[in-house]
């Protein structure tokens, strides 16, 4: 069975926080992915989630720490426990195959907060800062890769870390985009899942 983190609403909609939190948290997330983040004001927010402004100002510093709130828990998802998960394959094609399936079935759930994530990436240097730390500190994204190399012989030893970054990204991310952008859904998901699959495994042993 592929695990795969419940979308993020479900996941705020679970949390035991306080019910004005929660309705902002998902008030938010609407809006910022729909509006992006600077054309939506606090009013709006508050407007979406029935309550008041005050509301927002209880639980969060600013629109700022709002979003740092929204995303910082999905960055760790994205980076830590789905890697966790990673170290339990020894075989490259099942590994591979579990994490296209994986990615996917995330990145169609969450397809908001991709969103968001990406608009944020564009704009705010904040964001930026944050992702080149989840990415290349210490215990960051190229980290894990540096490490992917050392436990699969057939990975081609000369590619880089971002350019295994980009083996394993692009074609995941133009399928969601080809899903969710342009509403093209494929005829034979499973040959295309199975095509995706192929394309990353042969360009990391080039």
């Amino acid at each position: 069975m592929v695990k795969v983190l419940a979308s993020y609403q479900e996941e705020i909609a679970n949390q035991e926080i306080p019910s004005g939190k929660k309705k902002v948290l998902l008030a938010g997330l609407k809006l910022f992915s729909k509006k992006g983040f600077h054309a939506t004001t606090t009013a709006e927010i508050a407007h979406e989630a029935g309550v008041s402004e005050g509301t927002i100002y209880k639980y969060f510093k600013s629109k700022d720490d709002l979003l740092a709130k929204l995303l910082s828990p999905m960055l760790t998802e994205i980076k830590d426990n789905f890697f966790v998960q990673l170290d339990d394959y020894h075989d490259l094609t099942k590994l591979i195959s579990f994490l296209v399936e994986d990615r996917i079935q995330f990145l169609l759930i969450n397809f908001d907060f991709l969103k968001l994530f990406i608009q944020e990436l564009l704009t705010d240097n904040k964001i930026i800062d944050l992702i080149k730390t989840e990415v290349t500190g210490k215990n960051g994204v190229f980290a894990y890769f540096d490490d992917l190399k050392k436990r699969f012989g057939e990975i081609n030893s000369d590619l880089t870390s971002i350019q295994l970054l980009r083996i394993f990204i692009s074609p995941i991310f133009t399928y969601v985009v080809q899903v969710k952008v342009f509403g093209i859904n494929s005829q034979d998901k499973n040959a295309d899942l199975a095509l995706i699959k192929k394309q990353i495994y042969l360009g990391l042993t080039a």
